[in-house]
């Protein structure tokens, strides 16, 4: 589902959505540290990760995102979704690859969001599903959000 190197190389993060047919969203390269979307808007535009940038979890009832902010520059990406009553998330090794540039680069959290990450990336890594996932709680897991309703995998 991606491609991620131990130091340099990119990290893809793909579309959650089945209709998108795991279509790339952003790359990361982590040689560089510019996080670049595939679709471009007027504030839709590569990030450099630096100590400027803003991180936010961000969620609705169907989805959990990082929003990665550096002035006008915006990038999204999605985390979780729920798609036809199944959650669906980023991989382990996205997960972990995309906290590790995050925290070494020294970007700033508006929200808790690395430690969120990496509890996702060691979540999926014991074998347990996204629906049960720490960024789960994001969407109101136990609360009725939408993954409460999908019940135990």
């Amino acid at each position: 589902m991606s491609s991620t190197a131990a130091s340099g190389g990119v990290v893809a993060v793909r579309a959650l959505d089945p209709a998108a047919r795991g279509t790339v969203v952003a790359r990361l390269d982590r040689g560089t540290g510019v996080l670049d979307p595939e679709r471009r808007t007027l504030r839709t535009k590569p990030v450099a990760l630096d100590r400027k940038v803003l991180l936010a979890l961000t969620s609705s009832k169907k989805r959990t995102g990082l929003m990665v902010e550096r002035g006008w520059r915006r990038v999204f990406l999605p985390l979780i979704e729920v798609h036809g009553g199944a959650a669906l998330g980023i991989p382990a090794d996205v997960a972990r690859a995309l906290a590790d540039e995050l925290d070494s680069r020294g970007t700033r959290e508006t929200t808790a969001v690395i430690a969120p990450l990496r509890a996702h990336a060691d979540h999926l890594d014991a074998g347990l599903p996204v629906a049960s996932s720490p960024l789960g709680r994001y969407m109101g897991l136990g609360g009725g959000g939408a993954l409460t309703s999908l019940g135990d995998f």
